[in-house]
């Protein structure tokens, strides 16, 4: 059977809790299997270190596995905390290129890779959590819309790069998918999207519908969708009909 497989942070580990990669895996049914390698709270910094060791590398990129039918890509949001989780715009951008020729080179995906923006954070609704559940002051957040829209346009960036070079990373913007025509304004503190959150940073089910709809759309539309699309991978084992001839 082909796989498709998740890589990130907890967007892509929650991906079945909220809906997205639950709704992939739905949609792919004895088709193909959907690995989720998502690991909470991780930045580019130590996903690379994982990919760039023989060691470590299986745990992400199974070697077991075939070619997988293509790759998911999420990261950033962690990247642009501050903290000991802040990793420096320069650092990744030179990351998110690294990780994507070591996926490249270790388990070259049919349909390619489908490297997708950090969405917005509602820095209200965080805040409110932080403080909750861990007594946290708001002020040493660190995070903010401005700080994650300048990760997400270097997403931008090194996915037009990489496209193309080889043609085989596809961008799919979540934040303008969120935010719509207010996408390039780091002034957006509030507005309908704030309900695709469900704590201002991870996505609620209406959120992660929202991810899943565009991560089809970006399939349908890219030059391998002859290849990955649901309705053209074939379906394991014969149907039971065919058994009762």
């Amino acid at each position: 059977m082909s796989h498709i497989l998740l890589l990130g942070d907890s967007l892509t580990e929650w991906g079945f809790e909220c809906g997205w990669a639950s709704r992939l895996s739905n949609v792919y049914v004895r088709r193909a299997d959907v690995i989720n390698r998502g690991l909470c709270g991780y930045n580019t910094r130590w996903i690379l270190s994982i990919l760039k060791n023989d060691e470590s590398r299986h745990h992400l990129l199974p070697a077991y596995a075939p070619r997988p039918l293509f790759i998911t890509l999420l990261l950033g949001s962690n990247d642009c905390a501050t903290g000991g989780q802040a990793v420096p715009l320069h650092e990744f951008k030179s990351n998110l290129r690294a990780i994507i020729d070591l996926v490249r080179k270790h388990a070259s995906p049919v349909g390619g890779i489908f490297l997708m923006t950090p969405p917005p954070i509602n820095v209200e609704k965080w805040h409110k959590r932080l403080q909750r559940e861990f007594g946290a002051d708001p002020s040493t957040c660190g995070r903010s819309l401005e700080r994650v829209l300048s990760y997400r346009d270097a997403v931008l960036q090194v996915g037009c790069v990489e496209k193309k070079a080889h043609n085989d990373v596809h961008v799919v913007d979540l934040y303008e998918r969120f935010l719509g025509k207010d996408a390039e304004s780091p002034n957006v503190a509030k507005g309908p999207w704030c309900d695709y959150l469900s704590d201002g940073l991870h996505f609620s089910e209406t959120g992660g519908a929202l991810v899943f709809d565009a991560l089809m759309s970006a399939i349908e539309s890219s030059p391998h969708s002859a290849q990955i699309i649901p309705g053209n991978v074939a379906t394991q084992l014969p149907d039971f009909m065919t058994l009762m001839k």
